[in-house]
């Protein structure tokens, strides 16, 4: 379990959506889910129950469920498609780095089990064993 989930901001108001209790980053690939067939997702409970709901093209975040008047975030299946994109890169790049991170720091014979273990963790391919290079 990787507790966390992912995090939605709009700039534009200064809303975040957080994710709850029962919402962990290893869960992000449910949102993929979410996006294509508006299924429901898992967030948590009292005090603060975060809920998504799509409504033919349009995703509305709702901070808090429980309260009336919550702060929303709306945006188009589109741009959750984008930024889940994003969050895959981003996730995969923390993979590598981790996995270059891991044999510097870690006995050489927990090094592969490690990797392995966050992998799974972060719902990630293994990245290929050596350095990587920077990116672009």
């Amino acid at each position: 379990m990787v507790a966390g989930g992912l995090q939605v901001t709009d700039t534009s108001t200064g809303v975040t959506f957080r994710p709850g209790c029962r919402d962990g980053l290893e869960d992000w690939r449910d949102w993929h889910q979410f996006a294509d067939t508006g299924s429901l997702l898992g967030f948590g409970h009292e005090p603060v129950s975060p809920s998504a709901a799509r409504f033919g093209d349009t995703v509305r975040l709702t901070v808090n469920d429980e309260q009336r008047d919550s702060p929303v975030i709306e945006l188009s299946v589109t741009v959750l498609r984008t930024l889940l994109d994003s969050a895959e890169r981003h996730l995969a790049d923390f993979l590598g780095l981790a996995t270059d991170w891991i044999p510097h720091h870690l006995p050489g014979h927990c090094a592969a089990p490690v990797t392995a273990a966050l992998a799974r963790a972060l719902d990630l391919p293994a990245p290929a064993a050596g350095p990587r290079s920077p990116r672009p």
